[in-house]
């Protein structure tokens, strides 16, 4: 009996079964094109390569090679042999056997890993690699409300008091610049450290700073979809005025851009930045007393700038960061802006940056409606 025929006697008893044939047949071995797990990771990572830094492609990298070694355990070499019991077995031996760890992978790093193998094989699905949807196959875990989310707020109260006395003691200085920018955009330190003079635009109405992607000397995390302009405040523009004017060391680098950021040996690097803000985070650096009873004076955190971070209260730049986008949202400022401000997606600001009670997020809504309510001609259903 030919193809042809299969398909008319199943037409006859379901025409369901025939699409469901056909998707088969499709999806069958034979319409795959053979490729070696070596081989896949390289073409999805040139793929991604026009889209993200170099940094994060060799990240993937690190995290794909997992894969290549457990495909090189079992012997495949040819990812169309490839089946969804193979993937649960891979998740597992991930979770508890790919490191030297004595403890599993925690649920977030395996949930990160995973969601980068389902990518991969859904790019592999669009290049006959894999079957399509075959990417469907992969579990990826669920985290509880406490897994991956890092409690690294800085009290509202002390970052006021800390950007109070950098004004009084410390104005316009590098610190002070280096705070001043994290508390006021919600951006990353390698914006920070990627901006040059001409990126300022400080004498102006409405003053800004415009962001750029340059692989070469100074990269963005996203690429240059991080790339923009953000408003700034004029008390903000101000400040990096005065710091341009009297405190910022003229540098010009090899490549004859004018850094904003500076020091004796040119562009203040990144892990400098991060210095400052562990240092001025400590509490005792501003109050002299500490809140985990240690002895100052012997304190190798409090005595120590480069030991900084080893106080359980310095924080590092990341939480200026986070403090900006939850007080941002708990002032209801819409997710999409804050997205396109700081330069995150929504998903992850509603996971990470929401921590209003029931209560707050209530009172926020109905602030919302009692505006729209006054701005709008009186509808029937306000």
């Amino acid at each position: 009996m030919s193809q042809s025929d299969v398909i008319e006697v199943l037409q006859a008893l379901d025409p369901d079964l025939v699409e469901h044939v056909r998707e088969l047949d499709e999806n069958a071995p034979g319409s795959l094109q053979p490729i070696t797990p070596e081989e896949a990771i390289t073409r999805f990572l040139e793929n991604k390569s026009t889209d993200i830094r170099p940094n994060t492609i060799a990240e993937y990298r690190r995290k794909l090679t997992h894969f290549e070694h457990f495909c090189d355990t079992l012997q495949i070499e040819n990812l169309n042999d490839l089946d969804g019991r193979q993937l649960q077995e891979y998740r597992q031996w991930r979770r508890t056997e790919s490191t030297d760890q004595t403890t599993p992978l925690s649920n977030k790093t395996l949930r990160d890993d995973m969601y980068l193998l389902r990518d991969f094989f859904r790019f592999l699905g669009q290049i006959e690699g894999v079957p399509a949807g075959f990417h469907e196959k992969i579990n990826v875990p669920e985290l509880n409300e406490t897994d991956g989310v890092r409690d690294v707020r800085l009290d509202p109260d002390r970052l006021r008091s800390i950007l109070e006395y950098f004004k009084k003691y410390e104005y316009a200085t590098r610190t002070h610049v280096i705070w001043a920018f994290h508390a006021h955009t919600g951006r990353r330190p390698g914006c920070l450290h990627s901006l040059d003079l001409e990126d300022l635009h400080l004498n102006r109405d409405n003053p800004y700073v415009e962001f750029h992607h340059r692989p070469e000397e100074t990269s963005l995390k996203n690429g240059v979809k991080g790339e923009g302009q953000i408003s700034i405040s004029d008390d903000v523009a101000q400040v990096f005025r005065d710091y341009i004017d009297n405190n910022r060391i003229e540098v010009t680098t090899e490549s004859g851009r004018s850094p904003f950021i500076t020091s004796n040996h040119g562009r203040l690097s990144k892990s400098t930045m991060r210095k400052h803000v562990y240092k001025w985070s400590r509490p005792c650096t501003l109050s002299g007393e500490c809140p985990h009873d240690r002895d100052i004076d012997a304190c190798e955190a409090a005595q120590r700038d480069d030991a900084a971070s080893r106080c359980p209260s310095s924080r590092p730049p990341y939480a200026l960061r986070h403090g900006y986008l939850t007080q941002k949202r708990q002032e209801g400022v819409p997710d999409r802006t804050l997205s396109e401000r700081c330069d995150v997606s929504r998903e992850i600001i509603e996971k990470h940056y929401d921590e209003r009670t029931d209560e707050e997020k209530r009172a926020l809504r109905q602030r919302i409606l009692d505006k729209t309510r006054e701005e709008s001609s009186g509808g029937g259903y306000l």
